[in-house]
Protein backbone atom coordinates (compact mmCIF):
# COMPACT_ATOMS: atom_id res chain seq x y z
CA UNK A 1 0.00 0.00 0.00
CA UNK A 2 1.36 3.41 -0.94
CA UNK A 3 1.63 6.02 1.77
CA UNK A 4 -0.31 9.21 1.25
CA UNK A 5 1.70 12.38 0.95
CA UNK A 6 0.12 15.80 0.79
CA UNK A 7 2.87 18.31 0.07
CA UNK A 8 1.97 21.99 -0.50
CA UNK A 9 1.38 22.43 -4.20
CA UNK A 10 0.50 18.86 -5.11
CA UNK A 11 -1.10 15.63 -3.89
CA UNK A 12 0.23 12.11 -4.42
CA UNK A 13 -2.61 10.08 -5.92
CA UNK A 14 -3.35 7.12 -3.64
CA UNK A 15 -6.60 5.25 -2.94
CA UNK A 16 -7.38 7.54 0.02
CA UNK A 17 -5.96 10.85 -1.19
CA UNK A 18 -8.40 13.83 -1.22
CA UNK A 19 -8.72 13.98 -5.02
CA UNK A 20 -11.86 15.68 -6.39
CA UNK A 21 -13.03 16.33 -9.95
CA UNK A 22 -14.04 19.86 -8.97
CA UNK A 23 -10.53 20.59 -7.66
CA UNK A 24 -8.09 18.33 -9.54
CA UNK A 25 -10.02 17.52 -12.74
CA UNK A 26 -11.44 14.40 -14.31
CA UNK A 27 -8.15 12.75 -15.33
CA UNK A 28 -6.74 12.89 -11.81
CA UNK A 29 -9.94 11.42 -10.35
CA UNK A 30 -10.07 8.67 -12.97
CA UNK A 31 -6.47 7.71 -12.20
CA UNK A 32 -7.36 7.46 -8.52
CA UNK A 33 -10.27 5.16 -9.38
CA UNK A 34 -7.97 2.96 -11.43
CA UNK A 35 -5.54 2.79 -8.51
CA UNK A 36 -8.41 1.83 -6.21
CA UNK A 37 -9.20 -1.01 -8.64
CA UNK A 38 -5.58 -2.17 -8.15
CA UNK A 39 -4.62 -1.52 -11.75
CA UNK A 40 -0.89 -1.09 -12.51
CA UNK A 41 -0.86 2.74 -12.70
CA UNK A 42 2.59 4.40 -12.48
CA UNK A 43 3.21 6.70 -9.53
CA UNK A 44 1.32 9.96 -10.12
CA UNK A 45 0.85 13.32 -8.40
CA UNK A 46 -1.89 15.87 -9.08
CA UNK A 47 -1.71 19.67 -9.08
CA UNK A 48 -5.06 21.27 -8.32
CA UNK A 49 -6.70 24.19 -10.12
CA UNK A 50 -5.50 26.79 -7.62
CA UNK A 51 -1.90 25.58 -7.84
CA UNK A 52 -1.95 25.66 -11.65
CA UNK A 53 -3.41 29.19 -11.56
CA UNK A 54 -0.51 30.13 -9.30
CA UNK A 55 1.99 28.54 -11.69
CA UNK A 56 0.60 30.67 -14.53
CA UNK A 57 1.22 33.73 -12.32
CA UNK A 58 4.79 32.64 -11.57
CA UNK A 59 4.18 30.97 -8.18
CA UNK A 60 5.83 27.58 -8.55
CA UNK A 61 5.24 24.69 -6.10
CA UNK A 62 8.16 23.00 -4.36
CA UNK A 63 9.52 21.14 -7.39
CA UNK A 64 12.45 19.52 -5.61
CA UNK A 65 10.09 17.93 -3.09
CA UNK A 66 7.72 16.90 -5.87
CA UNK A 67 10.53 15.26 -7.84
CA UNK A 68 11.69 13.42 -4.72
CA UNK A 69 8.41 11.44 -4.89
CA UNK A 70 9.79 9.69 -7.98
CA UNK A 71 13.24 8.78 -6.69
CA UNK A 72 16.62 9.68 -8.20
CA UNK A 73 16.88 10.58 -11.90
CA UNK A 74 13.11 10.71 -12.55
CA UNK A 75 11.54 10.66 -16.01
CA UNK A 76 8.02 12.05 -16.08
CA UNK A 77 5.04 12.90 -18.23
CA UNK A 78 2.75 15.89 -17.62
CA UNK A 79 -0.89 15.74 -18.77
CA UNK A 80 -3.82 18.16 -18.44
CA UNK A 81 -6.74 17.37 -16.13
CA UNK A 82 -9.72 19.63 -16.78
CA UNK A 83 -13.02 19.17 -14.95
CA UNK A 84 -14.66 17.82 -18.13
CA UNK A 85 -12.40 15.90 -20.57
CA UNK A 86 -14.40 17.31 -23.49
CA UNK A 87 -13.05 20.78 -22.66
CA UNK A 88 -9.62 19.71 -23.88
CA UNK A 89 -6.35 21.18 -22.68
CA UNK A 90 -2.70 21.59 -23.68
CA UNK A 91 -0.82 18.66 -25.20
CA UNK A 92 0.88 16.16 -22.91
CA UNK A 93 4.67 16.41 -22.58
CA UNK A 94 6.57 13.13 -22.21
CA UNK A 95 10.08 12.26 -21.00
CA UNK A 96 10.61 15.29 -18.74
CA UNK A 97 13.96 14.70 -17.06
CA UNK A 98 15.85 13.60 -20.19
CA UNK A 99 19.32 15.13 -20.31
CA UNK A 100 22.85 14.29 -21.39
CA UNK A 101 23.39 12.39 -18.13
CA UNK A 102 20.03 10.60 -18.28
CA UNK A 103 20.58 9.50 -21.88
CA UNK A 104 23.99 8.13 -20.94
CA UNK A 105 22.54 6.29 -17.93
CA UNK A 106 19.72 4.78 -20.01
CA UNK A 107 22.01 3.51 -22.79
CA UNK A 108 23.04 0.24 -21.05
CA UNK A 109 19.41 -0.46 -20.17
CA UNK A 110 17.64 0.53 -23.39
CA UNK A 111 20.41 0.54 -25.96
CA UNK A 112 22.05 3.58 -27.55
CA UNK A 113 19.47 3.83 -30.35
CA UNK A 114 16.44 3.94 -28.01
CA UNK A 115 18.09 6.31 -25.52
CA UNK A 116 19.07 8.74 -28.30
CA UNK A 117 15.57 8.60 -29.81
CA UNK A 118 14.04 9.39 -26.41
CA UNK A 119 16.30 12.40 -25.99
CA UNK A 120 15.62 13.71 -29.50
CA UNK A 121 11.89 13.35 -28.97
CA UNK A 122 12.00 15.27 -25.71
CA UNK A 123 14.11 18.11 -27.15
CA UNK A 124 11.65 18.42 -30.02
CA UNK A 125 8.58 18.46 -27.74
CA UNK A 126 10.18 20.89 -25.31
CA UNK A 127 11.31 23.27 -28.06
CA UNK A 128 8.02 23.25 -29.97
CA UNK A 129 5.34 22.83 -27.29
CA UNK A 130 7.01 24.56 -24.33
CA UNK A 131 9.33 27.18 -25.85
CA UNK A 132 7.07 27.71 -28.91
CA UNK A 133 9.92 27.51 -31.42
CA UNK A 134 9.65 26.70 -35.15
CA UNK A 135 8.95 22.95 -35.55
CA UNK A 136 10.95 22.80 -38.78
CA UNK A 137 14.12 23.51 -36.83
CA UNK A 138 13.71 20.42 -34.66
CA UNK A 139 12.92 17.69 -37.14
CA UNK A 140 15.08 14.60 -36.72
CA UNK A 141 15.58 11.39 -38.75
CA UNK A 142 13.88 8.12 -37.85
CA UNK A 143 17.11 6.93 -36.26
CA UNK A 144 18.73 10.05 -34.74
CA UNK A 145 22.38 10.00 -33.75
CA UNK A 146 24.42 12.01 -31.29
CA UNK A 147 25.15 14.58 -33.99
CA UNK A 148 21.39 15.18 -34.35
CA UNK A 149 21.08 15.73 -30.60
CA UNK A 150 23.89 18.28 -30.66
CA UNK A 151 22.36 20.05 -33.66
CA UNK A 152 18.96 20.30 -31.94
CA UNK A 153 20.51 21.64 -28.74
CA UNK A 154 22.50 24.18 -30.74
CA UNK A 155 19.34 25.31 -32.55
CA UNK A 156 17.57 25.69 -29.20
CA UNK A 157 20.40 27.79 -27.78
CA UNK A 158 20.55 29.96 -30.90
CA UNK A 159 16.83 30.72 -30.65
CA UNK A 160 16.53 31.21 -26.88
CA UNK A 161 19.99 32.51 -25.95
CA UNK A 162 20.30 29.83 -23.29
CA UNK A 163 21.53 26.24 -23.27
CA UNK A 164 18.99 23.43 -23.37
CA UNK A 165 18.06 22.81 -19.68
CA UNK A 166 19.71 19.76 -18.15
CA UNK A 167 18.12 19.96 -14.68
CA UNK A 168 14.86 18.00 -14.21
CA UNK A 169 13.36 20.58 -11.83
CA UNK A 170 14.04 23.38 -14.27
CA UNK A 171 12.57 21.40 -17.15
CA UNK A 172 9.47 20.57 -15.12
CA UNK A 173 9.03 24.19 -14.10
CA UNK A 174 9.09 25.32 -17.72
CA UNK A 175 6.60 22.60 -18.72
CA UNK A 176 4.14 23.40 -15.92
CA UNK A 177 4.26 27.14 -16.63
CA UNK A 178 3.79 26.61 -20.38
CA UNK A 179 0.75 24.36 -19.92
CA UNK A 180 -0.80 26.61 -17.27
CA UNK A 181 -0.45 29.72 -19.44
CA UNK A 182 -1.68 27.92 -22.58
CA UNK A 183 -4.92 27.11 -20.74
CA UNK A 184 -5.45 30.78 -19.97
CA UNK A 185 -4.86 31.93 -23.56
CA UNK A 186 -7.70 33.67 -25.38
CA UNK A 187 -8.09 31.01 -28.09
CA UNK A 188 -8.11 28.16 -25.57
CA UNK A 189 -10.71 29.96 -23.46
CA UNK A 190 -13.00 30.58 -26.43
CA UNK A 191 -12.69 26.99 -27.65
CA UNK A 192 -13.68 25.43 -24.34
CA UNK A 193 -16.49 27.93 -23.77
CA UNK A 194 -17.87 26.81 -27.15
CA UNK A 195 -17.95 23.31 -25.65
CA UNK A 196 -19.93 24.49 -22.63
CA UNK A 197 -17.14 25.30 -20.16
CA UNK A 198 -17.67 28.24 -17.79
CA UNK A 199 -15.38 31.26 -18.29
CA UNK A 200 -13.51 30.50 -15.05
CA UNK A 201 -12.99 26.76 -15.72
CA UNK A 202 -9.86 25.53 -13.97
CA UNK A 203 -7.08 23.25 -15.14
CA UNK A 204 -5.35 20.59 -13.08
CA UNK A 205 -2.14 18.86 -14.11
CA UNK A 206 -0.99 15.29 -13.43
CA UNK A 207 2.70 14.44 -13.25
CA UNK A 208 3.30 10.72 -13.78
CA UNK A 209 6.31 8.46 -13.75
CA UNK A 210 7.15 7.45 -17.33
CA UNK A 211 6.53 3.88 -18.43
CA UNK A 212 8.89 3.98 -21.38
CA UNK A 213 7.63 1.31 -23.76
CA UNK A 214 11.18 1.04 -25.12
CA UNK A 215 14.14 -1.21 -24.50
CA UNK A 216 14.93 -4.88 -24.24
CA UNK A 217 12.26 -7.56 -24.13
CA UNK A 218 8.71 -7.03 -25.38
CA UNK A 219 8.01 -3.28 -25.16
CA UNK A 220 5.61 -0.81 -26.73
CA UNK A 221 2.50 1.27 -26.23
CA UNK A 222 -1.10 1.22 -27.37
CA UNK A 223 -4.70 2.23 -26.92
CA UNK A 224 -7.64 -0.15 -26.47
CA UNK A 225 -11.41 0.21 -26.13
CA UNK A 226 -14.13 -2.39 -25.95
CA UNK A 227 -16.96 -0.84 -27.93
CA UNK A 228 -17.19 0.74 -31.37
CA UNK A 229 -17.35 4.54 -31.11
CA UNK A 230 -19.68 4.78 -34.14
CA UNK A 231 -22.16 1.97 -33.45
CA UNK A 232 -21.68 1.18 -29.75
CA UNK A 233 -21.47 -2.53 -30.50
CA UNK A 234 -19.10 -4.60 -28.31
CA UNK A 235 -15.84 -4.79 -30.24
CA UNK A 236 -12.16 -4.59 -29.29
CA UNK A 237 -10.75 -1.54 -31.09
CA UNK A 238 -7.24 -0.11 -30.98
CA UNK A 239 -3.62 -0.62 -31.98
CA UNK A 240 -0.28 -1.49 -30.40
CA UNK A 241 3.14 -0.36 -31.63
CA UNK A 242 6.33 -2.04 -30.51
CA UNK A 243 9.10 0.21 -29.16
CA UNK A 244 6.90 3.29 -28.90
CA UNK A 245 5.40 5.77 -26.45
CA UNK A 246 2.12 7.56 -25.85
CA UNK A 247 -0.42 7.29 -28.66
CA UNK A 248 2.14 6.56 -31.40
CA UNK A 249 0.25 3.39 -32.33
CA UNK A 250 -2.68 5.48 -33.57
CA UNK A 251 -0.56 7.76 -35.74
CA UNK A 252 -0.52 5.38 -38.70
CA UNK A 253 3.10 4.40 -38.10
CA UNK A 254 4.38 1.34 -39.95
CA UNK A 255 4.47 -1.83 -37.89
CA UNK A 256 1.47 -1.15 -35.66
CA UNK A 257 -0.17 -4.39 -34.53
CA UNK A 258 -3.83 -5.21 -34.29
CA UNK A 259 -4.96 -6.07 -30.78
CA UNK A 260 -7.00 -9.21 -31.49
CA UNK A 261 -6.16 -11.92 -34.00
CA UNK A 262 -6.72 -10.52 -37.48
CA UNK A 263 -6.13 -12.04 -40.92
CA UNK A 264 -4.73 -8.70 -42.12
CA UNK A 265 -1.64 -8.88 -39.94
CA UNK A 266 0.04 -9.74 -36.61
CA UNK A 267 -1.67 -8.95 -33.31
CA UNK A 268 -0.83 -8.28 -29.67
CA UNK A 269 -2.99 -11.27 -28.72
CA UNK A 270 -0.62 -13.56 -30.63
CA UNK A 271 2.62 -11.79 -29.71
CA UNK A 272 1.96 -11.34 -25.98
CA UNK A 273 -1.14 -13.33 -24.93
CA UNK A 274 -0.72 -12.79 -21.18
CA UNK A 275 -0.57 -9.01 -21.57
CA UNK A 276 -3.59 -9.10 -23.87
CA UNK A 277 -5.58 -11.10 -21.32
CA UNK A 278 -4.64 -8.61 -18.60
CA UNK A 279 -5.90 -5.80 -20.84
CA UNK A 280 -9.22 -7.57 -21.38
CA UNK A 281 -9.58 -8.03 -17.64
CA UNK A 282 -8.80 -4.33 -17.05
CA UNK A 283 -11.53 -3.42 -19.53
CA UNK A 284 -14.07 -5.67 -17.82
CA UNK A 285 -13.26 -4.28 -14.38
CA UNK A 286 -13.36 -0.66 -15.60
CA UNK A 287 -16.76 -1.22 -17.27
CA UNK A 288 -18.28 -2.76 -14.16
CA UNK A 289 -16.80 -0.46 -11.54
CA UNK A 290 -16.60 2.83 -13.45
CA UNK A 291 -19.98 2.12 -15.08
CA UNK A 292 -18.80 3.28 -18.48
CA UNK A 293 -17.12 2.11 -21.68
CA UNK A 294 -13.55 3.32 -21.35
CA UNK A 295 -10.63 3.83 -23.72
CA UNK A 296 -7.42 2.71 -21.99
CA UNK A 297 -3.94 3.97 -22.82
CA UNK A 298 -1.28 1.44 -21.85
CA UNK A 299 2.41 0.64 -22.08
CA UNK A 300 4.23 -2.70 -22.05
CA UNK A 301 7.75 -2.70 -20.60
CA UNK A 302 9.62 -6.01 -20.88
CA UNK A 303 6.25 -7.78 -21.00
CA UNK A 304 4.89 -5.95 -17.94
CA UNK A 305 1.64 -3.98 -18.36
CA UNK A 306 1.20 -0.39 -17.16
CA UNK A 307 -2.10 1.51 -17.37
CA UNK A 308 -1.34 5.19 -18.04
CA UNK A 309 -4.80 6.67 -18.47
CA UNK A 310 -8.45 5.89 -19.16
CA UNK A 311 -11.10 8.14 -20.67
CA UNK A 312 -14.70 7.75 -21.74
CA UNK A 313 -14.56 6.50 -25.32
CA UNK A 314 -15.32 9.12 -27.99
CA UNK A 315 -18.70 8.23 -29.48
CA UNK A 316 -21.47 9.33 -31.79
CA UNK A 317 -25.17 9.54 -30.99
CA UNK A 318 -25.92 6.00 -32.13
CA UNK A 319 -23.16 4.59 -29.95
CA UNK A 320 -24.28 6.73 -26.98
CA UNK A 321 -27.74 5.18 -27.09
CA UNK A 322 -26.57 1.60 -27.59
CA UNK A 323 -23.95 1.79 -24.82
CA UNK A 324 -26.45 3.31 -22.36
CA UNK A 325 -29.01 0.61 -23.18
CA UNK A 326 -26.50 -2.22 -22.81
CA UNK A 327 -25.23 -0.91 -19.47
CA UNK A 328 -28.81 -0.70 -18.23
CA UNK A 329 -29.67 -4.21 -19.48
CA UNK A 330 -26.71 -5.61 -17.59
CA UNK A 331 -27.75 -3.80 -14.40
CA UNK A 332 -24.58 -1.68 -14.32
CA UNK A 333 -26.63 1.54 -14.42
CA UNK A 334 -30.34 2.16 -13.87
CA UNK A 335 -32.82 2.72 -16.69
CA UNK A 336 -33.29 6.28 -15.43
CA UNK A 337 -29.56 6.98 -15.64
CA UNK A 338 -29.41 5.44 -19.12
CA UNK A 339 -32.13 7.84 -20.29
CA UNK A 340 -30.34 10.79 -18.69
CA UNK A 341 -27.14 9.92 -20.57
CA UNK A 342 -28.81 10.38 -23.97
CA UNK A 343 -29.08 14.00 -25.10
CA UNK A 344 -32.36 14.93 -26.87
CA UNK A 345 -30.54 15.90 -30.07
CA UNK A 346 -29.23 12.34 -30.35
CA UNK A 347 -32.74 11.06 -30.99
CA UNK A 348 -33.19 13.42 -33.91
CA UNK A 349 -29.95 12.22 -35.47
CA UNK A 350 -31.00 8.57 -35.08
CA UNK A 351 -34.19 9.14 -37.06
CA UNK A 352 -32.21 10.11 -40.18
CA UNK A 353 -30.29 7.82 -42.55
CA UNK A 354 -26.59 7.74 -41.75
CA UNK A 355 -23.42 7.27 -43.77
CA UNK A 356 -21.17 4.55 -42.38
CA UNK A 357 -18.21 6.54 -40.97
CA UNK A 358 -15.91 3.55 -41.42
CA UNK A 359 -17.03 2.89 -45.00
CA UNK A 360 -14.90 3.46 -48.09
CA UNK A 361 -16.37 6.79 -49.19
CA UNK A 362 -14.98 9.13 -51.83
CA UNK A 363 -15.29 12.70 -50.57
CA UNK A 364 -16.27 15.13 -53.33
CA UNK A 365 -16.65 18.28 -51.25
CA UNK A 366 -16.87 19.37 -47.58
CA UNK A 367 -19.42 21.86 -46.26
CA UNK A 368 -21.64 22.68 -43.29
CA UNK A 369 -24.30 20.01 -42.83
CA UNK A 370 -27.89 21.10 -43.49
CA UNK A 371 -29.29 17.92 -41.94
CA UNK A 372 -28.15 15.53 -39.20
CA UNK A 373 -28.50 12.62 -41.62
CA UNK A 374 -27.66 11.48 -45.15
CA UNK A 375 -29.58 11.97 -48.39
CA UNK A 376 -29.65 10.52 -51.90
CA UNK A 377 -30.23 12.62 -55.01
CA UNK A 378 -28.74 15.01 -57.52
CA UNK A 379 -26.23 17.66 -56.47
CA UNK A 380 -26.98 21.22 -57.58
CA UNK A 381 -24.29 23.88 -57.32
CA UNK A 382 -26.22 26.92 -58.59
CA UNK A 383 -29.74 28.27 -58.81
Amino acid sequence: MQKRADIPGYTLITPTAPIAVSRHGGRAKCLQRLIRLEMPVPRTVALDFATVDGVAAGQMPDLETLLAEFGPHPMLSVRPSSEDPDWGGPRAILNVGMSDATAEALTPKLGAEAATALYARFIQAFAVEVSRLDPDMFEFPAQPGLEDIEAMKAAYEAETDEAFPQDAARQLGYVLKSMARAWQGTSARLLRQAKGAPPDAGLGLVVQEMALGLGKGYCGSGVIQFADGATGQPHVVGRFLSQSQGRDALSGADGALFLTRDPRGPSLEEACPETFENLLNAGRVARQRLREEMQIEFTVQAGELRILDAVRIPRGSRATVRIAVELAREGIISREEALARVEPRALSELLHPQVDPSGDNKVAVRAIAASPGAAVGRIVFSS
